[in-house]
């Protein structure tokens, strides 16, 4: 499953639904790549502050399962995977990184960051950058019809 000489990390899920999952480091502009199978991205700043994207891609079902229930489960395993990068950073190079969070727990997978110059939003395979917060949250409620009680009570990361 892995390509060439490169190696492949995996996510076994063993309790119902029974998955694998395959974890992938992805540039940024991949990002807009969308599988066929359930997927979920992972934004990780490192312990040297560079962001890492992975992207976890299930690869094999071990029983049947209604897609939204397998993204149940792999949205959670989202933080165990973080959990490990973290562990590896630490061991590594002394200093943790940290997972770019999700804007809200109702939200799985939708990631706002703010930079000086502009907005960006990551969310299951679409990148929009904006040059202001009205434009980004008229592209919320319209483009993803994202209710505006939601855009209230959201977690924005900050970058320089």
């Amino acid at each position: 499953m892995a390509k060439g000489d490169q190696p492949a990390e995996f996510i076994l899920h063993n309790h119902h639904p029974r998955f694998l999952a395959k974890v992938e480091e992805l540039d940024f502009e991949e990002l807009e790549n969308r599988p066929d199978k359930p997927f979920a991205d992972i934004l990780y700043v490192n312990g040297a502050g560079a962001m890492v994207i992975y992207r976890l891609t299930v690869t094999e079902y071990y029983e049947r399962a209604e897609e939204d229930d397998v993204l149940d489960e792999l949205f959670p395993a989202r933080d165990y995977y973080t959990q490990y990068l973290q562990d590896i950073d630490a061991e590594e190079d002394g200093k943790e990184g940290y997972p770019v969070k999700d804007f809200s727990p109702e939200l799985p997978g939708l990631k706002i960051l703010q930079s000086s110059v502009n907005w960006t939003i990551v969310y299951n395979g679409v990148i929009a950058e904006f040059t202001s917060e009205d434009e980004m949250d008229e592209f919320l409620e319209n483009d993803l019809h994202i209710e505006p009680e939601l855009l209230d009570k959201g977690i924005i990361n900050e970058f320089e």
